[in-house]
């Protein structure tokens, strides 16, 4: 899991085929929680093009992911990419690894 700190990385994440963008808070037990399942995600799926965005610490880059995608901030919160546009979200209690894992098996298709 590579954590976004610039406009030009959250830039060529947007330019991959599929990236999933993952934000988060340091500052919440719920981000805590979805943190330990992207780390069982990366674990099985150690590939998986996963991208951490602090919600704090980087805010204008979670201002931009709103922006670009359209989609309410929540966090934490995933939103799966391919071809730069969102095709699927998750947020706080709902963020699993086996839901992600299925998502970005089925985006493979």
């Amino acid at each position: 899991m590579k954590e976004l700190s610039s406009p030009s990385e959250l830039e060529s994440v947007f330019a991959e085929e599929t990236a999933v963008l993952y934000k988060h808070s340091t500052q919440c037990p719920i981000s805590a929680a979805a943190h330990r399942q992207m780390d069982t995600l990366l674990e099985r799926n150690p590939d998986a093009p996963l991208y951490k965005v602090d919600v704090h610490s980087a805010k204008g880059l979670s201002d931009t992911i709103v922006e670009r995608t359209g989609i309410e901030h929540q966090s934490p919160q995933l939103i799966l990419l391919r071809s730069g546009s969102p095709t699927w979200t998750s947020a706080r209690g709902e963020i699993t690894a086996d839901g992600l894992a299925e998502q970005l098996e089925s985006s493979r298709s």
